[in-house]
């Protein structure tokens, strides 16, 4: 499995590697392409700054969940805490998880069961009040007893739009994919890192008008795309693409009609 890091100012930052899905692209892009298979890996970052040990999204957990059986296939030579350990950190070590928004291949780890005993975990509260409206058998509303477990216990607080998690990391509302979707913002001593989760989640969404069948408001994931990508580009911004098998830390590049993804160089 990969593994990267940068450093963004004082921040380290590392991606980390829970693994390849395998699954028909009629689960993304509908009935039309269910013939064709599509790979995706899960990027999780890990952010080292001041006393905090942030993690962004979680994979699958230990074991690809059983509703999921048969739609998707699951590949792993290591998982996220053989990840974690290989950078000298246990999960005791974590301090903050934020999640992007509630689809199971984002949320794993931290909630179902929390995995991360001393670590506060972060969802949009349009997130869950999204789930609670799925139907049955969604990744979606399968998260939300867990999440509203952690809201009870005191593990996982509900945020309302943007909030700054700790100094130098920072969240976005940007919905569009989902209710609630958050993005991260690292920055430091003028440098920048963006993490996209599944706003844009791999190289082939930099063309704003790819639009998934899963996306909740195309409208709003092409608006929200076209900004993000837009500022990341203007700043020379780091982007962790969370999904993206091979090209998952690159900087982004405006061209004509959409953008482009080049190799990201310190």
């Amino acid at each position: 499995m990969a593994s990267s890091s940068l450093d963004v100012g004082s921040i380290r930052v590392r991606v980390l590697d829970d693994g390849t899905f395998i699954t028909s692209a009629g689960n993304l892009f509908g009935e039309g392409s269910k013939n064709a298979k599509i790979k995706g890996s899960m990027h999780a970052v890990l952010v080292e700054t001041g006393d905090a040990l942030v993690l962004l999204d979680a994979g699958f957990g230990p074991e690809l969940p059983e509703y999921l059986e048969g739609r998707y296939e699951l590949k792993r030579e290591e998982n996220l805490m053989d990840q974690l350990s290989e950078v000298g950190h246990a999960p005791e070590d974590i301090t903050h998880v934020v999640l992007s928004h509630l689809d199971v291949d984002h949320v794993g780890w931290a909630i179902d069961p929390p995995c991360f005993p001393n670590a506060t975990v972060y969802v949009q509260k349009a997130a869950l009040e999204e789930g609670r409206n799925m139907p049955e058998g969604d990744g979606r509303r399968e998260a939300v007893p867990a999440v509203e477990k952690g809201v009870e216990e005191g593990w996982c607080e509900l945020l309302e739009g943007n909030a700054e998690i700790v100094e130098g990391l920072r969240v976005e509302l940007r919905s569009g994919h989902a209710e609630g979707h958050q993005i991260s913002w690292i920055e430091s001593g003028g440098d920048a890192a963006l993490f996209t989760a599944d706003l844009a989640p791999a190289k082939i969404w930099f063309d704003p008008d790819l639009i998934a069948g899963v996306d909740t408001d195309p409208e709003a994931a092409r608006k929200n795309r076209i900004e993000v990508l837009t500022e990341a580009a203007e700043r020379n911004a780091a982007v962790i693409l969370y999904h993206d098998p091979q090209d998952f830390v690159v900087a982004v590049r405006k061209a004509e009609d959409n953008f482009e993804g080049v190799p990201w160089e310190e």
